[in-house]
């Protein structure tokens, strides 16, 4: 197997799980909005799911950079 499809595999990979972890994370806002929670339980709470959302994904959203190719990349403004 050849790089390019070691990082295209990766790449899928990575995709579906950033797609699987939103759809989770999705369920519990659903959940969540089904409770009978007050309006602080439900700010704390959304607080701390959306931090552990992005403690989730954005490793994942780094990571795709590093699968492609950096000269498929587009310039960086300095």
């Amino acid at each position: 197997m050849g790089q390019a499809e070691q990082r295209a595999i990766a790449h899928r990979v990575q995709q579906e799980l950033s797609s699987e972890l939103e759809a989770l994370y999705r369920g519990v806002f659903d959940r969540m909005s089904r409770e009978a929670l007050g309006e602080g339980a439900m700010a704390r709470l959304t607080q701390l799911i959306l931090r552990s959302r992005d403690g989730a994904l954005s490793p994942l959203q780094g990571a795709s950079s590093s699968t492609h190719d950096p000269q498929d990349q587009p310039p960086r403004d300095p």
